[in-house]
Parts: structure tokens; sequence; C-alpha cells
């Protein structure tokens, strides 16, 4: 394990990987700080499954590097891994976020870590019992100046908003309606649920839908407000209860006649060996990096418009970086739509365009990019607070986009 890790060391990071084990609890974790550039600080989320592994919360400590470097943000990227059931409930799901925030607590008391955010398995009440048991005076998770029932709102907002707007764009670069255009969504949980709802807003039929428990398709279209109460009752089990679709094999989702694919589970389940098998006419989901790097470059030579999924799934991280940068004013919503419209619309537009004058596949550039700008701000390393940073940097997002 000690020799694949270290194939994933580079020039950026990551700067810490530490395992932790809490004996009281049986709590076994795992805390990445890929970079803490530009200003000293990082940011990430928990996610909590039984099969994780150190290499897949590297990976993920090393997409939040390139999210917030992707939008301009003054902040590094960091993930955190535990391994257990993501079902667990009561005492003992609290004992196990208690055990995570006594180990996170030197590095939020210095500030290298600004936060700890939700992922896969974890919500933010788990944020909120990790900050408590680290002894930290601040709120939870990405809405952390918002109410926490509002915050818990947001949940199911901010990702999936943002991905429907980065596949707009992506459907207008390539000549695409949005309204009418059919897509296939994988995931209902808070993401995904996000996708679907902002799909439907803008007039897009969604034809196929899966869960961990199965996955459904309807070429003529699924009735959304009606899985929508269902997965109130059945959770993830809702596609397996409704009727009026046919019942595909999970793996299908990825290779149905769609205008629009948006992955949204695991890493890399688009690769070099079934990308050939891909009809959607653009990618783009809240997962991260469902793609590989070999199947994104036979996706952009059969003329596929994939979305990096660092882009797609920015929402999120936006919102952290607004929040830290001085909380989200007035209606939390509202705000975040013109922001996430502003930003990531043109950040979307802007790489699809150079790659294609470029010739090289969008989610390549976008990295190569990104790199540059994360060594070039550690070779001019500034000795400035990270909140004030944040605030700069949010103040000149406004006045670009007048917000």
């Amino acid at each position: 394990m000690i020799n694949r890790l270290l194939k994933k060391v580079d020039e950026i990071g990551p700067e810490v990987i530490l395992h932790f084990y809490d004996p009281s609890t049986g709590t076994k974790g795992v805390i990445v700080i890929d970079t803490t550039m530009p200003v000293g600080a990082a940011f990430g989320g928990t996610r909590m499954l039984p099969d994780i592994t150190t290499e897949e919360i590297v990976l993920l400590a090393r997409a939040m590097t390139h999210k917030f470097a992707i939008i301009g943000a003054p902040v590094g990227g960091a993930k955190f891994g535990i391994w257990a059931d993501p079902d667990v409930s009561g005492p003992k799901r609290e004992a196990i976020f208690e055990a995570l925030g006594r180990v996170v607590r030197p590095f939020l008391s210095t500030q290298a870590l600004l936060g700890v955010s939700v992922d896969i398995g974890t919500n933010l009440q788990d944020a909120a019992t990790t900050y408590e048991a680290a002894g930290v005076s601040t709120a939870p998770g990405y809405v952390a100046s918002v109410p926490m029932e509002v915050g818990k709102q947001l949940e199911e907002h901010v990702t999936g908003l943002g991905v429907v707007i980065t596949a707009k764009a992506a459907c207008e670069f390539a000549g695409i309606a949005l309204d009418g255009a059919t897509v296939a969504i994988e995931g209902f949980g808070k993401a995904g649920s996000g996708v679907v709802r902002y799909m439907v807003e803008e007039g897009a039929r969604i034809v196929a839908l899966s869960t961990i428990d199965g996955a459904i398709y309807n070429e003529k279209g699924l009735d959304i407000a009606k899985l929508l109460r269902m997965r109130e009752e059945y959770g993830d089990k809702a596609v397996v209860s409704y009727k009026e679709a046919k019942h595909i094999d999970k793996e299908e989702i990825y290779f149905l006649p769609v205008d629009i694919l948006a992955p949204g589970a695991r890493l890399h389940v688009i690769t070099r060996d079934n990308a050939h098998l891909v009809r959607a006419k653009v990618i783009c989901g809240p997962a991260n990096m469902p793609v590989t790097d070999e199947a994104e470059e036979i996706l952009f030579q059969r003329g596929i418009h994939s979305v990096p999924d660092f882009i797609a799934n920015a929402g999120g991280v936006l919102t952290v970086a607004a929040n830290l940068a001085g909380g989200i004013a007035g209606d939390p919503l509202v705000y975040l739509k013109e922001l996430q419209g502003s930003v990531l619309k043109s950040i979307t537009l802007s790489i699809l365009s150079n790659a294609g004058e470029k010739g090289v596949n969008p989610r390549r550039l976008a990295i190569e990019m990104v790199k540059e700008k994360i060594l070039k701000a550690r070779a001019e390393r500034k000795k400035e607070e990270p909140l004030v940073a944040l605030q700069k940097w949010i103040d000149d997002v406004r006045k670009r986009f007048d917000l």
C-alpha cells in the first residue's frame, strides 16, 4: 500500500496522510491534507463507508484541491475517511465523530484546516459532533453561518444546482437545448436529487435513474414528482418500488442513448474498456473522478463533451468558499443561484472552448491549469490570514460578475 501511495505523491502533495485508530470505539480512519496552498489552509469532507481505501481518500483530497483552485479560491484540499457502516446511529455514531474530532483538533485550532464538512455516508450533525469534540468554536460544515435547518435544505441544492448549471453550459457549447434533452442520472441522494430537481426545472426529461439498490429506465420519461415522494418513504429503494419503468442493471445507466449522463457515485466507472459504449453527448455529474484519464481521452476523440468532474461538482466548494469568506446573506438559495450561475458557467464554457482549440481533453487541460496556479502560489507564498484572503477573493468575484 505504501508503494501505491508514493506513486500519488507529486509537487503539489499530499502534505499529510495520517491514519488513526481510537481503541475505545474501534474507529479506524485516515486524514489526508493534499495541500494548504496558497495561504496555509485546507478544507474537506468526511466519507464514511466500510470499503473505502486510503488511495481513494488521497484522490478525493486532490479533487478538493482542484475544485478550489479552478474557482480561484485561496484554499487547499483535504479529505477524511472512516471505515464504518454509514447507517450506524445513536451513541455509537456520535462516538465515531467524537473520535474524529479529537484527531483533527490540532489542525483546526491552527487553521491548517478551515473546516470538516460532509460527504458520502455523513451529514451535518456528524460535522457538528466533530467540531464539538475538537473544542473549536465553529459551526458545522459548508453552511457554517446559516441555521442548521436551512443548511440541511441546502445540502440537496448546492451540488445538484452546480451540475445543472455546468451541464446547461456544456449543452450550449454542443448545440443541444437542455429544454427537452434526455438525461440519465446515477444517484438519488442529496446531490442526485438536486440534479433531478434542477434538470426538471430546466425542462429536461429524466429517463433513467439509479441508486445503490437498482436502476430504472423509461425512454418516455420518469414521473419525478412521484419518485421524489417515494424517496422520502423508501430512500434508495424507491427505484425498486417504482413500476412505470424497465428495471435494468445499475451499470447499464452509463450506456443508454441519452443526451446527458450524470454519473453520481464512485470513482472510475467509465474506463478505457467501456468508454466506447457511452452514447451520451454530454457527461456532467456530481461524482468525483467517474471517468479515468484514459477514458477521458477516448471520449474527447469521439466528440463527447465531458465536463471535468471538479468543475461539474464545484457548486459545493463554491458555497464553502463564499460562506467562509463572510457568510451567505439574504435568501441563501437565491444568492447561490446567482453565484454559481455566473462563476461555473463561465469556467465551463472557457474550458470546453480552450480544449477544442488546443486539441487537449477538457479534464487534462483543467488539471494543467490548476497545477500551474498552485505551484505559482507556492513560489509566491503570501503571509496572509486565510479568511482575509477568502474575503478578498469573494469581493473580486462579486465585482467581476456584478453580483
